[in-house]
């Protein structure tokens, strides 16, 4: 090799994108350095063609092992998308577009404590911030998860996650407390959903 020695190759390309290597020269005392870059093996010449096979042979083996940890994450990453379809939670919305201030950003579904009904807007209370968005309650029920989400009232959506306590109050209402103490109305057919989601 002209103007540049193995050693050199290595550092340029770069250890991390380097595939799978035999160093052969004439010099064994490099052999330690050789292996300090994970050289698969190290030949001295004259080459023995019984050593060089040995060589080839790792190196495959190498490939193999390689192209096989390849084989099952992409699997890994099929069968978890299949998970998630079959599971239905890709079909509801993970974040929504919202107003703030004279930006846009993307809110997560998860950082939403509760949804309020404001006519054909929605009002999201998210870490004790509110943001507008043109959509009516009744279409974000159909939007969020039914697992994360409850509407406990015609005027309120809750993040499932949010609640601390729940309470009866008479035969037909009741209330909950998220975690932030607030106390939200909710209407029988509400505490029937959560005594639904609290079985499943």
């Amino acid at each position: 090799m002209p103007r540049i020695g193995g050693f050199d190759v290595v550092e340029q390309v770069g250890l991390q994108h380097m595939p799978p290597t035999i160093f052969v020269t004439a010099y064994q005392e490099h052999a330690v350095r050789a292996f300090d870059v994970h050289a698969v093996d190290y030949l001295t010449k004259p080459v023995n063609p019984r050593r060089l096979k040995t060589a080839l042979d790792r190196v495959r083996e190498k490939i193999a092992a390689k192209a096989a940890l390849l084989t099952h994450e992409q699997l890994a990453a099929v069968l978890s998308g299949l998970r998630s379809v079959a599971d239905g939670s890709d079909k509801y919305a993970s974040r929504f577009l919202v107003k703030d201030g004279e930006k846009e950003i993307f809110l997560p579904v998860e950082a939403i404590d509760w949804i309020e009904a404001a006519a054909y807007y929605s009002c999201l209370h998210a870490n004790s911030r509110r943001y507008m968005l043109r959509e009516t309650i009744a279409d974000l029920n159909e939007k969020l998860d039914p697992r994360k989400f409850a509407r406990i009232h015609r005027s309120a959506l809750v993040n499932l996650d949010r609640i601390r306590e729940i309470y009866r109050e008479g035969q037909t209402e009741g209330s909950v407390v998220l975690m932030n103490g607030l106390k939200l109305k909710m209407s029988k057919a509400g505490r029937q959903r959560l005594i639904e989601l609290g079985k499943g």
